[in-house]
C-alpha cells in the first residue's frame, strides 16, 4: 500500500486520535469510536512505521489524560465487544483487527516509556465508568482471555487471518516488556502482562496446541487478504550491532561474547505463512519465560510461579494415539493436555530448519517433551530432522558460536540414543549436493554425520578455539563411534587428521612450555576466563600446563572414539583401518607416552596385523599397491578378524543436561528473533536487554546483524562411563 493511499487515511486518523487522546472523556456511544475503528482500508495493509508516527505523537498526551478520562480503558471494552461481534460476522473482523493494531501500537509506546506500575494502570478498570458497562472481570483478564480465544477457538478463514495475526502481535508487544529490562529475568510484577499470561492456565495448553499446529500446517494468505510488505527497494539499510549490556548475577557463571546471527529487514509476509511464523515466536516466547522466585526460591516452585506454557511443552502428546476433541475446535485431550499429529509437526520441523526458530523450537520438544523426543528417534527417516541440521552445519562459517551451541546440542541430544545412532548408519543418501569439498556418492547418513562433527572439529581448531564447542563435537562423535559401520574413507581420513592436528598443537605447546619461550601464537580474540585452545602470547607457566592437559584430554577422546570403531565394528569399516595403515606416522610418537600408551595398543594391534597381511600381499601377481589393491587385502581379512585380539575397553558416553539458568540465554536470544522477524517497527533505542550501536555499514535489506550475549547459559555435557570425571562446560 502506497504512501499516496496512506498519507490521507492516517491524517484523518490522527484527528480522531487527537480526541481520543485528550481531556474530554468519550462516552460509550460516542461516534468518535465508530469512526476510529471504520477505516476505508485495514490498518495491516499500511506501513506500520507511518502508522506507529501517527499513533504514538498522541501518547504524550494520552498519558497526561486518562486518568481523568479513562478513555484508553473504553478503548480496551470498545475493541473486545468488536472481537465478540465478530466471531460469528466475518463483515465485523475487519474492525475488530483495526481495534486491535491500535491497541497494540499504544501498548508499544506505553510499554517503551513506562514502568510497570504506569504501564498496569492502563489496563485496571475505570473507577467511574457507568454501571451498564463496568467489566464483570479484572479487565486485563479479560483482553487475554478474548485474545486467547481468537488464536484458539476463532476461524483462520477469510478477513479472521489478518485478525490472528494482530492478535499474536499485540501479545507480542504485551510480553515485550522484557525487552526493557537489563535482566531476562524479574520479580513477580515487573511484567504485568506476561505475568497475567502465566496466570491463564487452562488456556495456556490451547494456546500451545493451536500454535504447533499453525507451525506444523502452516496456514497461507487466504486469496484477496493483504498484508503489508516491503518493497523490494524500500530503505532498510543500515546495520546495527546489538550487544547485551546486562551485568552477569552469578560470578562463577563465565563472560563470553557469543554471537546471535540475525537479519534485518526479513518480513513476515515474505514467507507461505505469516501467521505460522509469528505464532512460532509468540511461542518461544512464553515457553522461555521464567519468573525469578521460580528459580531463586527453596523447594519446589509454587504453582503461583510455575510457567504453564512450558508445562505444555513437556507434557505435550501425538493426537494420534490419544483421543481429542480436536473437532469441537479445542483441540485437547479429556485431561487438557495439548496434543498435536507428531507426524505432520516432524515434517514442518524438518521442512523448517532452514530458519533458526524452527533450530530453536526443535531444542526445546527434543529437551522439555520426552514423549516427542521418543517419537523422533524411533522414526526410520532420520533424514528429515538430520540432513537439514548437518546442512546448516556444513555453513560453519555463516554461523555464531551460540548458533553452532544449538545445532551441536541437538545432535548430541539425538546421539544419546542408542537406535537413532544405529538408525543412522542404515540411512543411505544417493549424493549430497551441498557438500563442495569432495563428491560424495552413496553414503550413510552416519558418515556424513561424522564427517560434518570432524569438519566443525577443524573449523574450531583453526578459527574459533573454543574448548566448550569441541567437548560438545567430541561428545556427538563418541556417542555414535559404537555403531558405526561402513564408515566412507572421507570419515575415516578426517578422523585421523584431526587427531594429527591435535597432537601438532599438543607438542608445539609442549616444546614452548619446555623451554619457557614466548613466540607469539595465533590471538583469540575472546575475554578473559574463556576457555580457549591457543594459549595467548604471555601465557604463564601455569596456563601452558592447563592448555596442554586440555589438549592431552581431547586426543585421548579421539584415540577412545577410534578405539571403540575398532573393538566393536572393525569388520564393518574397513576404510578405518586403511586410514590407520595410511598415516600410521601420526600415532607412533605416543605409543610409548604415559597418557596414551594404554589407548593406543589396540590401535597398535590392528596397524601391525594389517601391515603384516598388505606386505604377504605384495608378493602376488598384479600387485599394484593401489588403494584398491590395500583395501581389497584388507575386506579379505576383517572376514576372518577376531576382535578377541583387541583388549576392551569401557565404552565412552556423554549426555547432555541444561543447568544454571538457562533463561539467561534464551530470553534475549528469542527477543532477538522476534526483534529481527517481524513487521513491528521497534525502536531499538529503547531496548534495554541489548544495547543497539549503529554501525556505518550499509549493504542490503538481509544485512547480518549480531546480538552478543555476555552471560549465556550452562549447559553440562556430562560423561557417563562410570568415571568420576565429568566433562562440563558453560555455553
Amino acid at each position: 500500500m502506497g504512501n499516496a493511499v496512506s498519507e490521507p487515511v492516517l491524517q484523518r486518523h490522527l484527528v480522531l486520535l487527537s480526541d481520543f487522546a485528550g481531556d474530554q472523556k468519550l462516552d460509550q456511544d460516542n461516534q468518535v469510536w465508530r469512526q476510529l475503528f471504520a477505516l476505508p482500508v485495514p490498518l495491516s495493509q499500511l506501513p506500520p512505521s507511518q502508522v506507529e508516527q501517527h499513533v504514538t505523537g498522541c501518547c504524550d498526551q494520552l498519558v497526561s489524560n486518562n486518568g481523568r478520562t479513562q478513555n484508553f480503558q473504553t478503548l480496551l471494552l470498545k475493541t473486545l465487544d468488536l472481537i465478540a461481534g465478530s466471531q460469528k460476522n466475518e463483515a465485523r473482523a475487519t474492525a475488530a483487527t483495526n481495534g486491535v493494531y491500535l491497541l497494540r501500537v499504544l501498548f508499544k509506546r506505553l510499554s517503551e516509556s513506562l514502568n510497570a506500575v504506569q504501564l498496569a494502570a492502563f489496563s485496571t478498570d475505570a473507577p467511574y465508568m457507568a454501571a451498564d458497562i463496568q467489566p464483570t472481570a479484572p479487565l486485563l483478564d479479560q483482553l487475554l482471555r478474548m485474545l486467547l480465544k481468537v488464536l484458539t477457538v476463532f476461524p483462520t478463514s477469510g478477513q479472521y487471518y489478518l485478525l490472528h495475526v494482530e492478535v499474536v502481535n499485540l501479545l507480542l508487544v504485551l510480553t515485550s516488556t522484557q525487552l526493557y529490562s537489563t535482566s531476562p529475568s524479574a520479580p513477580i510484577g515487573s511484567h504485568p502482562f506476561i505475568d497475567a499470561l502465566m496466570q491463564q492456565r487452562q488456556l495456556a495448553p490451547q494456546l500451545v496446541q493451536q500454535a504447533l499446529k499453525h507451525y506444523s500446517f502452516r496456514p497461507p494468505l487466504p486469496p484477496k487478504v493483504q498484508l503489508w510488505s516491503p518493497s523490494p527497494d524500500a530503505d532498510n539499510k543500515g546495520v546495527l550491532r546489538l550487544v547485551r549490556s546486562a551485568a552477569a548475577s552469578v560470578l562463577w557463571l563465565p563472560f563470553r561474547a557469543y554471537t546471535f546471527l540475525i537479519r534485518l529487514g526479513f518480513s513476515q509476509t515474505d514467507s507461505t505463512s505469516p501467521l505460522a511464523d509469528s505464532s512460532l515466536l509468540l511461542l518461544l516466547v512464553l515457553i522461555n519465560h521464567s519468573p525469578q522466585q521460580a528459580h531463586v526460591q527453596q523447594g519446589p516452585p509454587q504453582p503461583h510461579f510455575l510457567n504453564p506454557y512450558q508445562a505444555a511443552i513437556q507434557g505435550l502428546q501425538d493426537s494420534e494415539d490419544v483421543g481429542t476433541d480436536a473437532e469441537s475446535g479445542r483441540g485437547q485431550t479429556a485431561s487438557g493436555i495439548s496434543a498435536v499429529p507428531f507426524s505432520g509437526l516432524y515434517n514442518a520441523l524438518g521442512a523448517g530448519l532452514d530458519q533458526e526458530p524452527s533450530v530453536l523450537l526443535l531444542y526445546v520438544l527434543l529437551h522439555k517433551c520426552h514423549k516427542f523426543q521418543q517419537y523422533v528417534l524411533v522414526r526410520s527417516d532420520a533424514d528429515t530432522i538430520l540432513l537439514p541440521l548437518l546442512h546448516r552445519l556444513y555453513n560453519t562459517s555463516y554461523k555464531t558460536p551460540s548458533q553452532l551451541y544449538m545445532l551441536l546440542i541437538i545432535i548430541l541430544i539425538l546421539s544419546q540414543d542408542k537406535g537413532f545412532s544405529q538408525n543412522v548408519q542404515e540411512v543411505m543418501l544417493g549424493s549430497v549436493p551441498w557438500y563442495k569439498e569432495r563428491m560424495l556418492q552413496k553414503t550413510s547418513l552416519g558418515s556424513l554425520l561424522v564427517v560434518l562433527l570432524l569438519r566443525t572439529a577443524h573449523y574450531n581448531m583453526s578459527k574459533l578455539k573454543d574448548v566448550y564447542m569441541h567437548q560438545n563435537t567430541l561428545a556427538a562423535l563418541a556417542n555414535v563411534a559404537p555403531h558405526m559401520s561402513g564408515m566412507s574413507s572421507h570419515a575415516a581420513q578426517r578422523l585421523v587428521s584431526l587427531f594429527e592436528m591435535l597432537s601438532r598443537r599438543y607438542q608445539r605447546i609442549g616444546r614452548r612450555s619446555q623451554s619457557g619461550s614466548l613466540a607469539p601464537v595465533t590471538p583469540l580474540g575472546t575475554p578473559l576466563g574463556t576457555p580457549y585452545l591457543t594459549p595467548s602470547p604471555s601465557a604463564s607457566p601455569g596456563q601452558l600446563a592447563a592448555e596442554h592437559a586440555v589438549y592431552a584430554d581431547f586426543m585421548r577422546t579421539i584415540l577412545e572414539i577410534i578405539n571403540t570403531i575398532i573393538t566393536t565394528g572393525l569388520r564393518q569399516n574397513p576404510e578405518m583401518v586403511y586410514a590407520l595403515l595410511h598415516r600410521q606416522d601420526v600415532f607412533e610418537p605416543f605409543r610409548m607416552h604415559a597418557r596414551f600408551a594404554d589407548i593406543l595398543d589396540n590401535v597398535q594391534v590392528v596397524i601391525d596385523s594389517f601391515n603384516q597381511k598388505v606386505d604377504s600381499a605384495q608378493h602376488r601377481e598384479g600387485w599394484s599397491g593401489s588403494v584398491t589393491d590395500v583395501l581389497g587385502i584388507i575386506k579379505e581379512n576383517l572376514s576372518s578378524w577376531q576382535s578377541d585380539r583387541l583388549s576392551r575397553q569401557e565404552e565412552l558416553r556423554f549426555s547432555y543436561e541444561e543447568e544454571g539458568a538457562p533463561q539467561d540465554f534464551f530470553v534475549p536470544y528469542v527477543w532477538s528473533l522476534v526483534v529481527s522477524s517481524t513487521t513491528i517497527p521497534w525502536n531499538l533505542q529503547a531496548i534495554a536487554l541489548f544495547q543497539p550501536v549503529t554501525s556505518p555499514h550499509v549493504t542490503s535489506p538481509h544485512e547480518d546483524v549480531h546480538i552478543a550475549s555476555q552471560q549465556l547459559q550452562q549447559l553440562t555435557v556430562e560423561q557417563t562411563n562410570g568415571s568420576d570425571d565429568s566433562a562440563k562446560h558453560h555455553v
